[in-house]
């Protein structure tokens, strides 16, 4: 008797835990991802030199829609795509501080993917990342 209360219990909890699962996954698959690579530009002297490098920007996304590439250094969009729902954009960056890029659906206004290429200089090391002797360790 006890099997016959426990299993419309076990198939209700499976069912719930499966719903939520299906909507957490859908919820996350409606926002498109960036990417970019590389992700950082290391210099040696970050306030006399600029970072130059030539990076690849890349975004997918599960829906089609009409989406446009921005630029923190610039006020009109890198490139836009109708009826997309991936795109590639390589471009040269030339600055001395972090730069931002966003993904935009063309008639809002709200950032959907962001991603920031950091400027970094040698001297910001984490200087904990050092490798360190133990004390018996003399010879």
């Amino acid at each position: 008797m006890n099997f016959s209360i426990a299993a419309p219990a076990i198939r209700v909890t499976a069912l719930s835990g499966m719903l939520l699962g299906c909507l957490s996954v859908d919820a996350l698959a409606a926002e498109p991802v960036l990417t970019a690579r590389p992700g950082v530009c290391i210099l040696e002297n970050p306030g006399k030199t600029p970072c130059v490098m030539a990076l690849e920007l890349a975004w997918n996304n599960n829906g089609t829609g009409d989406f446009c590439l921005h630029s923190s250094q610039s006020s009109e969009p890198l490139q836009c795509w109708i009826s997309a729902n991936q795109g590639r954009r390589h471009a040269e960056l030339t600055s001395r501080e972090n730069v931002s890029f966003w993904l935009q659906k063309i008639p809002d206004d709200r950032h959907l993917a962001e991603i920031t290429i950091r400027i970094v200089s040698l001297s910001q090391r984490n200087p904990q990342r050092r490798r360190r002797r133990h004390v018996w360790n003399v010879l």
